[in-house]
């Protein structure tokens, strides 16, 4: 009998072991007097990427992938896509046709009419994936948050670890709204 609970504390031991060893290293960071807790309605701005590897997904999928994974959010997330259409509607300049520091800087000063904040995304695949989420308050352009995950050497270029990277982001900013939102209950 104590073989067999030795047994199977060892075999408890290793699968909780496992799945910790499989996590991915995350990273983030509330700037100091920021309020993410005001955060209402979050834009998906366009993301930093190249393509490196042809099964890798491309930037027009990256930009769905950003977009779709805020399904784990509870908060209103707009493409960019849709803030594109309103400032092409608005402005009549289409930003998916300009070149990247035009389009941004168009984005950045319209972004305001649809979102309170937005999030850029920074992709770096060398050897480790690794995502960085910035998130900016619309129209002054303040960095509220950041948010850095790096996918496992074992984990491919595919959209399904692209999708759990970003879903991962969502969770931990509406995690960081809610502590947040509690310290300052607790201040009052």
């Amino acid at each position: 009998m104590k073989k067999m609970l030795q047994m199977m504390v060892l075999m408890c031991v290793i699968v909780l072991g496992t799945q910790v060893a499989f996590a991915n290293a995350d990273k983030e960071t509330l700037q100091e007097g920021a309020d993410i807790t005001s955060i209402h309605r979050l834009a998906v701005g366009l993301p930093l990427y190249m393509q490196n590897d042809e099964k890798a997904p491309t930037l027009d999928m990256l930009k769905q992938i950003a977009y779709d994974s805020s399904r784990v959010a509870r908060s209103y997330v707009v493409s960019y896509d849709a803030v594109a259409e309103g400032i092409k509607a608005k402005n009549n300049v289409d930003i998916t046709s300009l070149d990247r520091r035009q389009a941004a800087k168009l984005f950045k000063e319209n972004v305001g009419d649809y979102a309170d904040a937005y999030v850029i995304l920074t992709v770096a695949n060398n050897s480790r994936t690794t995502f960085f989420f910035d998130v900016y308050k619309a129209g002054s352009n303040d960095l509220l948050y950041t948010y850095e995950i790096r996918a496992n050497s074992s984990e491919a270029n595919t959209v399904a670890t692209y999708t759990n990277l970003c879903e991962q982001f969502y969770k931990h900013f509406e995690r960081a709204a809610q502590e947040q939102q509690k310290a300052n209950a607790k201040k009052k």
